[in-house]
């Protein structure tokens, strides 16, 4: 038997990011995965890491949310290899975000300015500054610059896996088993070795479904419960040679298109479309939303043709904790039962916040490192690293 301070179940960026976290304060950890690394929901991801836009476009904030404008800079110290997890290998996408207006939006930008989360974070550009995207003597509408960054989820799934080398192990729940007890996880069969955590983290997105079910049945961590709020994105590669990083704004409080950018191995890019259009995307099958986001980009880009560009889409199911209403979390999420954190980041923004609240808990729990990290056998399962949707989109697209 191994004896371990903490198990984590959970192979996307929350529970790769604790077990870095927990590995650099000096707590022997083993992540536990039972499919890809990062894909279930984390590769779906955008990459965006935000400091709060979206309550801002909707005008109204709490404290708690404003929270959320310090994650910019906590995960830029992480990317200079500064920060709570050293992240100086991962590739960022764009340093900076932008936001273009489908139209008048004067009455909109008065609250992004007025916002507190916002000042001194949002500026407007001159047109020789705009993205090329944008760029177009026949774009009529304004462009602004927020310090938004945005990172490559593949290359940060691979550099925490890599950090976590001889920590990670796949639990395949046909062969290994959990057993519990009334404070906890007792011990965990997996891959033939006996792990024998002191405390367990629960951090596997959609997963801690099935696993909060079992500790349920143990009077475990009954009133926390998993909602999930479905999206419907839309990917489009093309050979248009332009890089866009921007939200939209339309009427709505909340972006009418967000677009990120991401690299097909042939040199081809692939536009991932997410906002409004998303999420009216949801009661949408592929062939109806694909046209709506054809639709889309012909209105407000209408110098750029698309007409040879591929479509696709993939649909995606966020966890969180169930909320009133399926409200959306403010802040990441988790909560000590006994031997047992319960984890949602909630936002990929806000893995730094979860791992704030996960080692606050630890203490609160008077969980000190105390055990050594074993050395897992040559052989042990690992899980494999997840694969990005529009590599398997768009099958046909081959290197050079």
């Amino acid at each position: 038997m191994l004896h371990i301070d903490i198990a984590i179940f959970g192979g996307g960026i929350a529970g790769l990011w604790l077990g870095n976290l927990l590995s650099n304060q000096g707590y022997s950890c083993v992540v536990l995965e039972s499919g890809t690394l990062g894909g279930q929901q984390s590769l779906l991801s955008q990459g965006i890491i935000h400091g709060g836009l979206k309550y801002a476009l909707g005008g109204t904030l709490s404290s708690e949310s404003e929270a959320i404008a310090g994650m910019p800079d906590r995960w830029r110290q992480c990317l200079d290899g500064e920060g709570d997890v050293d992240l100086s290998g991962v590739r960022v996408l764009s340093d900076t975000q932008h936001l273009w207006s489908a139209g008048s939006m004067a009455s909109r930008v008065t609250t992004f300015f007025a916002s507190r989360m916002l000042r001194g974070r949002i500026g407007k550009l001159k047109r020789d500054d705009f993205p090329s995207a944008l760029a177009d003597r026949a774009f009529r509408g304004q462009v602004y610059q927020l310090d938004d960054l945005v990172v490559d989820a593949q290359s940060l799934i691979d550099h925490l896996a890599a950090s976590l080398s001889g920590k990670l192990l796949r639990f395949d729940p046909a062969r290994d088993c959990i057993h519990w007890n009334d404070q906890g996880v007792d011990h965990i069969e997996v891959g033939g070795l006996t792990l024998a955590p002191a405390m367990t983290v629960l951090a596997a997105g959609l997963g801690n479904a099935a696993l909060l079910s079992q500790a349920h049945q143990h009077d475990l961590a009954l009133d926390i419960r998993e909602q999930s709020r479905p999206l419907h994105m839309v990917m489009v590669r093309h050979r248009l040679g332009h890089r866009l990083y921007a939200h939209c704004v339309g009427t709505s409080n909340k972006p009418r298109l967000t677009v990120t950018t991401h690299d097909m191995p042939d040199g081809s890019l692939v536009w991932y479309l997410g906002g409004d259009l998303a999420e009216r995307g949801v009661d949408q099958d592929e062939a109806t939303l694909i046209e709506q986001a054809r639709a889309e980009l012909r209105d407000l880009m209408p110098w750029l043709d698309f007409s040879k560009a591929d479509f696709a889409t993939v649909r995606i199911s966020r966890a969180e904790p169930k909320q009133d209403s399926l409200i959306k979390p403010d802040n990441a999420y988790a909560e000590l039962r006994n031997n047992l954190i319960v984890t949602w980041p909630t936002k990929l923004t806000l893995a730094p916040d979860l791992g704030d609240r996960v080692l606050s808990l630890l203490q609160q729990a008077g969980q000190a490192p105390a055990a050594p990290q074993p050395t897992l056998p040559e052989g042990a399962p690992v899980p494999p690293l997840a694969t990005p949707v529009w590599h398997i989109r768009f099958p046909g697209v081959q290197g050079g």
